[in-house]
């Protein structure tokens, strides 16, 4: 058989031809693919970023919101315990749209014990530093207690007050010592009765009980249940319940006051002391014994005290110029003839007056009886008495985040992240 050169020749160039075509189009084809491959991956990558970005982004203000949440959580505490410190452990705060939680410190500030410092850690989706999208972020809060009259109402009791009169004078009334002693003239409804406590018959009025003033029980009590009144005894003001459960901290007696042991007044002794501040470990008058007291002055016990004979005292018989703190739980008693001048602040002990001399000022503690004869007069001037022992309502002075600032300052410091 015979073959045409020329014709073979061609048709070898035609195949080589296709297939140089077909290798270049297959090389295209590769390239294209890679360009792609490379394109979709950048974008990938730069999607996988973004999404990572947004996410901490979202954590980032996840985790702020909890460490807030922290810092309302610590000042709801110390609404209600001014010794509150804080919680080390986690509170978690997931919901099905986001997930985080809080840590808590509360802090003392060494110069003023009314400042606390409240510093927060917020964190989102949790404090496992390994989690996706971490986040922590730390805030920091400066909140103090402001001053507060130390004598609001006549008589205030932590849990029971217990009224059961045999007179017919009014058991609880006020006056006001700056209008000058009290009388028919000077004597007033005022004479406020409050308790912490919302037990049943928290409150009893019984006898020939009279009280010139309101009568309250603790927050969300039923005043229905929560005060008792006798068939014969009465009440001028309202019932009603307190706002907010009152705080009064226990009183501590101050450095550098040294403690003069007992003190003990009888026979037909008057003992004066002058103005000051005193410390003593238990306080007694008896027979006709009295104690008076030749201006301000402030007397600490850290044990029982019983004043019976004529009593005590003071310069002008201005209840505002004597002040007892009660530092213990021991039992107060308040009796005989003669009558008491000034506030008892003995809020974890139990209060008896059962006198015919009464109580001209105000009365704190953990639970009082008043019997027989006995009254109270509430002066109305102890209301401008601001003892920094009772703490006021809380508020924040400042806080920041992180902690770009040397708080009192204004010197820049580094971040904590």
């Amino acid at each position: 058989m015979l073959y045409d050169n020329k014709e073979g020749k061609m048709k070898t160039h035609f195949f080589s031809a296709v297939r140089n075509q077909n290798g270049f189009t297959l090389m295209a084809v590769y390239l294209v693919t890679a360009l792609l491959a490379i394109f979709a991956i950048a974008h990938f990558s730069r999607s996988v970023v973004f999404v990572k970005t947004n996410e901490r982004n979202v954590n980032r203000m996840i985790a702020f919101n909890m460490a807030e949440s922290g810092v309302d959580w610590a000042i709801s505490q110390l609404a209600s315990d001014t010794e509150y410190t804080g919680t080390s452990a986690y509170v978690p705060l997931d919901t099905n749209f986001m997930k985080g939680g809080f840590t808590v410190s509360v802090t003392k500030d060494d110069s003023d014990p009314k400042i606390r410092i409240i510093q927060a850690n917020g964190f989102a989706p949790s404090n496992d530093s390994t989690s996706r999208a971490y986040q922590n972020i730390k805030v920091t809060a400066y909140a103090k207690y402001g001053d507060s009259n130390l004598f609001d109402f006549a008589i205030f009791s932590k849990n029971s007050i217990n009224l059961t009169a045999s007179g017919t004078v009014a058991s609880v009334d006020s006056y006001d010592s700056r209008n000058g002693p009290y009388s028919s003239g000077n004597s007033g409804g005022e004479g406020d009765i409050a308790s912490n406590s919302i037990a049943a018959s928290t409150i009893t009025l019984g006898g020939n009980t009279l009280v010139n003033g309101d009568v309250l029980i603790g927050p969300d009590g039923d005043i229905s249940t929560g005060i008792s009144v006798g068939p014969n005894a009465t009440y001028t003001g309202s019932p009603d319940t307190l706002s907010s459960e009152q705080q009064y901290p226990n009183p501590t007696v101050p450095a550098g006051i040294p403690s003069s042991g007992n003190l003990s007044v009888s026979g037909n002794t008057n003992l004066i002391l002058t103005p000051g501040t005193y410390h003593y470990t238990s306080l007694n008058i008896s027979g006709n014994g009295r104690l008076t007291l030749t201006g301000p002055t402030e007397i600490y016990v850290s044990g029982e005290i019983n004043i019976t004979g004529n009593g005590i005292a003071t310069q002008g018989n201005l209840p505002t110029n004597l002040i007892i703190y009660v530092t213990t739980s021991d039992t107060v008693k308040v009796g005989g003839n003669g009558a008491f001048y000034g506030g008892i602040y003995a809020p974890n002990s139990t209060v008896k007056n059962v006198g015919n001399g009464g109580i001209f000022g105000s009365v704190v503690s953990e639970n009082y009886i008043q019997t027989g004869n006995s009254s109270i007069h509430y002066d109305l001037a102890m209301r401008d008495i601001e003892n920094k022992k009772r703490y006021g309502d809380l508020k924040v002075l400042a806080w920041q985040e992180k902690n770009t600032l040397l708080w009192g300052t204004g010197t820049a410091v580094a971040a904590e992240i």
